[in-house]
């Protein structure tokens, strides 16, 4: 069993991802589309070509490092090398200004070469940093409490990430009374980001080495060919593909919807920053909420029902405040009455989310296991680098398609029309619930439960002793 100091110490560095995940996910395409002046539907290209290139590096840097043999272990040598790419790349990438004058094509450059090399410094970081966690417990439950709390110090990294956008760097001025419109707050913010994930990455990089020596370590060759070989034949695992592609459609839905939520909280609630970080609080009860009942959950359910039951109310919460508030039924906008009410949905849909999240990770070192008795080889670099990817689907496609919508609607954030936030709420209330049928109807044959598990440790264990 793992210490608490021990789980404390590998949850650090969910850090680095979760300031990135925030920032991708609700400010980026806000960002370049609203503050730069690039057109939507590049940087919505931007992300998405972007996201093409992870999904080539992804499942290799997993791959190898499944089978790196080093003195310090499989893992953290790119740990280590991942701390370059993800800080230049991250400052880079927050730098332009709408005065700077450049062409929509040098923007459109600008941005996607430091969205790729800012995500391929994360790849080096999170794909190795997510197998380290499958390796060091094979507990069924004992999974759920580590993911548990790697997810919890990502989420309050996201929030506090958030927290000092909104309360330092994006407060009102008599100029920007809505201060996520002022373009000298970018910057700074940017180089904030980045001082926290190079500080993080190497403070869970460091106090997780002594893990890096002690696990197994790759018995094979090392060639292009077995790299592709391997990747086959993890990801075409039939558990895992149940996984990956339900995980793909609920990431594409709440990418899109999250990517639009600072969109409808500007433009259609007509909340200021200022009121924009009372919500804050709020999500980190939510963090620390789903912390303390997702590995009771675990317990008591199986991984499946709650993951359908988590997707099944996500797609109630989406919509049910921008019905109301179509219709009138909520608060004024732009008061602080409206922030209290909307209180009330994200305590249920964020928790909800959240609790997803922590589970869903438990689950992909369960599947590990299965794949391990079947191909006789550990492979958590390439399957936890497929997780990676659906997260960065989340940030990437989600907030691609965002922009091509932004894009079609002609959306200016000048003098948006009415018509056009309809448009808005319109995707985020109805289009995205519409999309979460198609995972839940996916995750409804996953079929890796407890039982299941228990048998495929056991057979994992009698093997271990023949080969002894």
């Amino acid at each position: 069993m793992l210490t608490s100091k021990a789980k404390i110490a590998y949850a650090t560095g969910a850090v680095p991802n979760g300031i990135k995940v925030d920032m991708f996910t609700f400010f980026l395409l806000f960002y370049y589309g609203n503050v730069v002046g690039l057109e939507p539907g590049l940087a919505g290209l931007a992300i998405a070509i972007a996201l093409f290139f992870d999904a080539f590096t992804d499942p290799i840097i997993g791959s190898i490092s499944d089978r790196t043999n080093s003195s310090i272990g499989r893992r953290h040598p790119y740990l280590f090398a991942s701390v370059v790419p993800i800080v230049v790349g991250y400052i880079f990438l927050f730098m332009p200004r709408s005065d700077w004058e450049l062409t929509q094509a040098s923007l459109f450059i600008w941005m996607l070469s430091f969205c790729i090399i800012t995500r391929f410094g994360m790849t080096l970081f999170d794909v190795p940093h997510r197998a380290l966690g499958g390796e060091i417990t094979k507990d069924y439950d004992e999974r759920t409490a580590l993911f548990s709390i790697r997810e919890l110090f990502g989420w309050l990294a996201g929030l506090s990430n958030a927290f000092l956008g909104y309360y330092v760097f994006f407060a009102s001025t008599p100029e920007y009374s809505k201060g996520q419109l002022n373009p000298d707050a970018w910057a700074p913010f940017g180089y904030t980001g980045a001082a926290i994930m190079g500080l993080f990455i190497i403070i869970s990089s460091i106090s997780t080495l002594r893990y890096g020596t002690t696990l197994s370590t790759w018995k094979g060759r090392i060639t292009i060919k077995d790299i592709f070989q391997e990747i086959r034949m993890a990801l075409t695992n039939k558990t895992f593909v149940i996984f990956f592609f339900g995980s793909f459609g609920l990431s594409v839905a709440w990418g899109l919807g999250n990517t639009l939520t600072l969109y409808i909280n500007t433009y259609f609630w007509e909340l200021s920053g200022t009121q924009i970080t009372l919500f804050l609080p709020m999500y980190v009860v939510c963090a620390f909420l789903a912390f303390a009942l997702a590995p009771r959950l675990v317990k008591l359910f199986e991984k499946r029902s709650i993951i359908l039951i988590s997707m099944f109310l996500t797609g109630i919460i989406y919509p049910a405040p921008l019905i109301l508030g179509y219709f009138d039924l909520t608060p004024p906008k732009g008061t602080y009455q409206l922030v209290v009410f909307l209180w009330i949905f994200i305590l249920v849909g964020i928790t909800n989310n959240i609790i997803g999240n922590m589970i869903r990770d438990s689950m992909v070192a369960d599947i590990a296991d299965e794949v391990e008795l079947i191909t006789n080889k550990r492979q958590e670099g390439v399957l936890f680098a497929a997780l990676g990817f659906l997260q960065k689907v989340n940030t990437g496609f989600g907030t691609a398609i965002a922009g091509f919508v932004l894009s079609i609607i002609g959306f200016t954030s000048t003098n948006p029309s009415d018509d056009q936030i309809f448009f808005l709420i319109s995707t985020q209330g109805g289009l995205v619930p519409i999309m979460l049928l198609i995972p839940i109807a996916i995750f409804y044959f996953y079929n890796l439960d407890r039982e299941k598990h228990r048998l495929i440790q056991k057979e994992l264990n009698l093997l271990s002793l023949i080969h002894i």
